[in-house]
């Protein structure tokens, strides 16, 4: 039987026809697949709503390099996020990091930066300016709504890509990978991308073992919605549903819903009716906000809600109309036991940094954000020069201690990926901050503490 890990394959184009396919497999929507273009597709015409700003330094100063910037060539490295719309959360430490790396790098190094407004068109839209404008490498990252559109588009411009914040199977997935028993020989998803983050395996854990420490009913609600994230974390062979049900649960899947629903009462009634007892998904923000809104007003309130992406950040989590007692994964915070590879700060150091600089609660994408341009810093240095090719081949020999972790892309779990570690937690009444992440699960990191079991929602 032919071993179904994958081989790296040589620099080659990712034709449109394979990209769509794969994402039309997973249920990606229409607007990610028009932000791809055709095969041979120039860069478009830059919107409106996106500009490129050069990095300000940040208020507090960079310690310095620990590889100093003297052996870094002259490059232009591209960055592709959201800053605004319902995903802007996950863009926050944006304009510390930005600013913290032009000081740490000095000017050899160029950034031109892209808030590509939570929207897959305008995502891929501006990762073909960047590459008109001459990027030698492009990073990114924000759930898969951008992940998935930006390596595209590098992969058809041939040019070196790193991306995060996206679980690796809806990631790899929506650029044409194929995993399971229907893809015997799975194509590798992008010569040209590179991807680190957790994946579904590790948030199935981590939900897992927090709810049966919770001691609540194992009856789970599941939001997966009609959206990258929601079709692979619903995928009936490799989401949620299949491993919950062989574990004990009972789910009560709603199906994959709208993310422009503005009224859940139907999906609450389900959940009461079928005595949910834990609540589960995926959503932005302004969805859970809305949601849990229309539950409290209809009297359902379980003792588990553990909403990935919604609960993550405090910004949002501060707004809602009760926040202490959720439940979340948690990829990085100011107590992991990593450093910084540009900077030499230590995660606590650069949590501290981002505080002082702005005033609020570090954020989960601090971590990342930083560590990809660790990535991009080391494959530079090590590739000696701005040429593409040579960026390309220095990304997937990368093993490199970083602040979230290590990165090694050539460990799998298929080619091209690297996973850090990820544990899982609670929002409670906090020292310094109203509400503070709590670690409940440290399994796949047991180097940092645990501060607490998981409780109840009152």
């Amino acid at each position: 039987m032919k071993d179904n890990r994958l081989e790296r394959l040589p620099l080659a184009k990712l034709s449109r026809r394979r990209f769509v396919g794969g994402a039309a497999a997973l249920g990606l929507s229409p607007v990610i697949l028009a932000a791809c273009g055709d095969d041979g597709d120039g860069a478009s015409e830059p919107s409106s709503g996106e500009a490129t700003t050069t990095a300000a330094a940040p208020t507090t100063t960079a310690a310095p390099s620990p590889g100093g910037s003297g052996d870094m060539p002259e490059i232009k490295i591209g960055y592709v996020t959201p800053r605004t719309g319902p995903l802007a959360p996950f863009g926050e430490a944006d304009s510390f990091v930005l600013g913290a790396m032009a000081a740490a790098l000095g000017g050899a190094v160029e950034i031109a930066d892209r808030d590509c407004e939570s929207d897959s068109a305008k995502a891929g839209q501006a990762t073909q300016e960047l590459i008109s404008e001459g990027a030698h490498i492009i990073l990114a990252g924000g759930t898969p709504d951008v992940s998935v559109p930006v390596a595209a588009a590098c992969d058809l411009g041939e040019v070196p890509c790193v991306t995060t914040i996206a679980p690796w199977q809806p990631h790899y997935l929506g650029l044409g990978g194929g995993l399971g028993p229907d893809f015997p020989e799975p194509p590798v998803a992008s010569a040209w991308n590179f991807h680190f983050f957790w994946g579904l395996e590790d948030v199935i854990s981590n939900f897992i073992e927090l709810w049966e420490q919770s001691g609540a009913d194992k009856v789970v609600g599941g939001m997966w919605p009609n959206d990258p994230d929601g079709n692979a974390w619903g995928n009936a062979a490799v989401g949620f549903p299949p491993a919950l049900e062989a574990a004990g649960f009972t789910v009560v899947d709603v199906g994959r819903f709208d993310l422009a629903t503005q009224d859940y009462s139907a999906i609450i009634g389900q959940f009461k009716e079928a005595g949910v007892q834990i609540v589960s998904g995926v959503v932005p923000p302004p969805v859970f906000a809305t949601f849990q809104t229309q539950a409290l007003q209809q009297d359902f309130n379980p003792p588990v809600m553990t909403m990935a992406k919604a609960l993550l950040f405090p910004s949002a989590v501060s707004t809602y109309p009760q926040g202490e007692g959720l439940s979340t994964e948690i990829w990085w915070t100011n107590r992991h036991p990593f450093a910084s590879s540009v900077t030499g700060q230590t995660a606590a150091e650069l949590a501290a940094a981002f505080e002082e600089a702005n005033g609020v609660q570090w954020t989960q994408p601090l971590g990342f954000a930083h560590a990809a341009f660790e990535i991009a810093v080391d494959a530079a240095r090590r590739a000696g020069a701005a040429d593409r090719g040579a960026l390309n081949e220095a990304l997937g020999s990368t093993s490199l201690d970083t602040v979230v972790g290590p990165i090694d892309f050539r460990a799998g779990p298929v080619p091209g990926v690297a996973k850090t570690p990820l544990v899982a937690g609670q929002w409670v009444a906090g020292q310094r901050y109203p509400l503070e992440l709590a670690v409940t699960v440290n399994t796949q990191l047991p180097e940092l503490a645990v501060d607490a079991t998981i409780q109840p929602m009152s």
